[in-house]
């Protein structure tokens, strides 16, 4: 269905031999197939070729005889104009089949969305109860160096902010070096997108100790646990750190720099910002980086169903009505 060889689930398990097994899912999935396959074709665009791996597979029984089946998927695909340079996307999946002899998938679920990694020790009780430990080694906005004036003191050089401009290219480098990174919450996509902004981009928190509710306020806050509760860390964030709509409320009263749409990604850049909203169903649900751009078009990469170098126009054209704002981020309150 993806490369239009086929166009009804039907048409495309007739004949395959398992296809009993799964036909129910690959049904439920055919009209977003469709959506997004032909828009592109409407424009010239077609896949050529789609390649799919499973690795790392684990098999888990359960107590009512179904069996989970869990491993990564790794996706490849080819478009006519791009055949050297495929989308590439990777996700942990959790495949449900039913008891008995003959089997049959029964759910399919992100784990990303249900899981969580805990420690062997005792510290897995305080994971579970203030969330997941960040783990980056990349060098944060508060490490960066700061070329000081000649003249300045050391007394007073301990009072500077080390805060620079945004670097745009270092938003983008983050994005694609930690595309797939395990994610910290269920929905991950702003998180992603402000630890870029912020760990690459070098981009300072505002009001970071004030109302997190606040759409005049970004950042987030490191916290010891307690001691009865397992230690760790746990992270107060603000709501525009982690909601795709408070971040674009955020960055357009926050930002200086260039809003534009999906019809004009042409004058995107790497290291813009992508806001989309889903069918035009009310506030904006989903963030990415555009960490590529190719031929007039935008590439994004993305958290959730993890994507590398996803092409904007297939977001887009995934469900009819969907819009993005393509936000250059420019910081105006330093």
């Amino acid at each position: 269905m993806t490369t239009g060889t086929h166009n009804s689930a039907t048409a495309a398990a007739a004949g395959r031999p398992n296809a009993a097994k799964y036909s129910w899912l690959l049904k439920a999935e055919e009209s977003w197939v469709i959506d997004t396959r032909d828009p592109l074709k409407a424009d010239g665009l077609a896949y050529t070729s789609i390649t799919t791996t499973l690795s790392d597979a684990l098999v888990m029984p359960s107590s009512d005889g179904s069996v989970t089946v869990r491993a990564v998927v790794s996706e490849q695909r080819t478009l006519a104009d791009a055949p050297s340079d495929p989308e590439t996307s990777e996700a942990t999946v959790l495949y449900i089949f039913s008891r008995g002899d003959a089997p049959v998938v029964r759910g399919k679920m992100n784990a990303g969305q249900y899981e969580q990694r805990l420690a062997k020790d005792d510290s897995a009780f305080g994971s579970v109860t203030h969330g997941t430990v960040e783990k980056d080694g990349s060098a944060t906005a508060a490490t960066r160096s700061l070329t000081l004036p000649a003249n300045t003191s050391t007394a007073y050089a301990a009072q500077y902010t080390p805060y620079a401009a945004i670097n745009a290219s270092g938003t983008a480098k983050w994005a694609r070096d930690h595309w797939n990174d395990r994610p910290e919450y269920s929905q991950d996509c702003t998180n992603y997108v402000s630890k870029a902004l912020y760990h690459g981009g070098g981009m300072r928190m505002k009001g970071v100790n004030k109302d997190k509710r606040s759409a005049d306020n970004w950042g987030r806050l490191k916290h010891a646990s307690p001691p009865h509760s397992g230690g760790g860390f746990h992270y107060t964030n603000s709501h525009s750190w982690t909601v795709a709509d408070t971040m674009r409320l955020f960055l357009t009263r926050h930002s200086d720099g260039l809003v534009n749409t999906e019809t004009k990604q042409q004058y995107a850049k790497v290291g813009d910002v992508v806001l989309l909203n889903w069918a035009g169903k009310g506030g904006y649900d989903h963030a990415g980086v555009i960490t590529k751009m190719a031929n007039g078009k935008a590439y994004v990469s993305a958290h959730n169903n993890n994507r590398l170098n996803q092409r904007l126009d297939t977001y887009v054209n995934s469900q009819r009505g969907t819009w993005a704002d393509i936000i250059r981020v420019k910081p105006g309150w330093y």
